[in-house]
């Protein structure tokens, strides 16, 4: 009984452009969403594009194929998109009760296993 699947995915590089081509693996492989072949069928070659996404399996992929060194905002967001200031969390305020009940709860804690300081 065989444990591994033998049929693979191929990936290749030509003339500067990318392609997959499903050798006819039983789940198959999708390109944004589009089975390659059916089931233990070789696929043709498609082409991959620049956001395509790839779905091996239960694992999706977004491929970001660029030229050259350049990049994209969804690659480098800290280059060609503001980055905030703040952390996200830091905006974000408890509500008064629930800061004091969380602290009641630390200092309880605190007490009963002698963390508290002797002054």
């Amino acid at each position: 009984k065989q444990w591994y699947q033998r049929r693979v995915r191929a990936v290749s590089y030509c003339s500067g452009r990318y392609y997959i081509m499903d050798e006819g693996t039983m789940n198959g492989t999708f390109l944004n969403g589009t089975r390659l072949s059916v089931q233990k069928v070789v696929s043709e070659r498609f082409e991959l594009s620049h956001l395509d996404e790839l779905r091996i399996g239960s694992t999706t992929l977004q491929l970001h194929i660029h030229a050259n060194h350049d990049t994209c905002k969804w690659c480098e967001p800290g280059l060609n998109t503001p980055v905030p200031e703040k952390p996200v969390a830091a905006t974000i305020s408890e509500p008064p009760a629930l800061y004091k009940q969380r602290n009641k709860e630390m200092n309880r804690l605190k007490r009963k296993y002698k963390l508290m300081g002797s002054g």
